[in-house]
């Protein structure tokens, strides 16, 4: 098994795209590595499913923000199928939909410097908003069929509302998550090739009025820093609710870099009640987790 741990850390992760990047290459020990990387989207279980059709025996190395939901469930249950294991790199983030799907990993594993979190129950279902309580019991059902315990589903479905619930060694020990850590000892055999995105605020403004557009809450909250997802202008159900309502969908105008960390952004959009905003707003970012998240945003003109 560390010789699987060695070739998981040496993974090369292809760059982000605005659905889940989703490869495989050959592994140690007759294991393939299939590498998750990016937002989940709507779609992606599907090319998962063919990505690992070849595949008798697979570790799952995971790096993702979270996404779409039921995407990562579908995910999940394909690889609890399949009796794959999970992983998610030194350094890496698996937020959301993400730690929903390394959970299905028959075994799991994670680093020392790994972040992996829960949110709360925000989910889509058929292209509408699911309130919370059926959003928690499609998660409780996925997390029963692939063999949680009791305390670990109760723990998984109370994730906070806003923000991220970080799993820690004392909270896994509690509820039932077992998973085995990838030690010094092995990262220190390799050269972990694992690559960043670079510093793309622009890139990141787009995607997520991209998202504002389309109403898609679980992909705009997917491109915030996770201590942020959930609040205000960041809630993955009011942005849907709110941005579904539109007579004219929003449409982005113009995208203008103010400094290292600042994007000018102008758009406009009609409501179904006819307001019309035609209106700024500076989106302030960060590079973190390897990628261009946005922490800030300041609304200009009142909308």
């Amino acid at each position: 098994m560390r010789v699987l741990l060695s070739a998981v850390l040496t993974i090369s992760i292809s760059t982000f795209a605005s659905s889940a990047e989703i490869n495989r290459a050959p592994g140690a020990d007759g294991a393939d590595l299939i590498s998750i990387r990016g937002t989940l989207s709507e779609g992606d279980d599907l090319t998962f499913r063919k990505v690992a059709a070849s595949s008798e025996k697979a570790i799952v190395v995971l790096d993702s923000q979270g996404g779409a939901v039921m995407a990562g469930l579908e995910i999940g249950r394909a690889i609890r199928l399949r009796g794959f294991a999970t992983a998610v790199a030194p350094e890496a983030l698996c937020a959301s939909a993400c730690a929903l799907t390394w959970l299905a990993g028959s075994p799991r594993f994670i680093s020392s410097s790994s972040r992996l979190g829960f949110h709360a129950a925000y989910r889509v279902v058929a292209g509408k908003a699911a309130e919370s309580g059926v959003g928690n019991a499609l998660v409780g059902a996925y997390l029963s069929q692939i063999g949680m315990t009791e305390s670990a589903i109760i723990y998984v479905t109370s994730a906070p509302p806003e923000g991220i619930d970080w799993l820690t060694p004392e909270k896994a020990e509690k509820v039932g998550i077992s998973y085995a850590l990838m030690r010094s000892q092995a990262q220190r055999t390799v050269t972990l090739t694992a690559t960043t995105e670079p510093y793309d605020p622009m890139s990141a403004a787009t995607r997520f009025y991209g998202a504002l557009s389309s109403a898609d809450g679980e992909a705009a909250a997917a491109l915030v820093v996770p201590e942020k997802r959930g609040r205000g202008p960041f809630n993955e159900a009011s942005i849907h609710s709110f941005y579904s309502a539109m007579s004219t969908p929003l449409t982005l105008k113009s995208t203008d870099r103010l400094s290292e960390n600042v994007v000018r952004v102008s758009y406009h959009y009609i409501t179904t009640a006819g307001r019309t905003c035609s209106g700024r707003a500076d989106v302030q970012t960060v590079h973190a987790y390897g990628r261009t998240l946005i922490s800030r945003i300041k609304a200009l003109d009142g909308c």
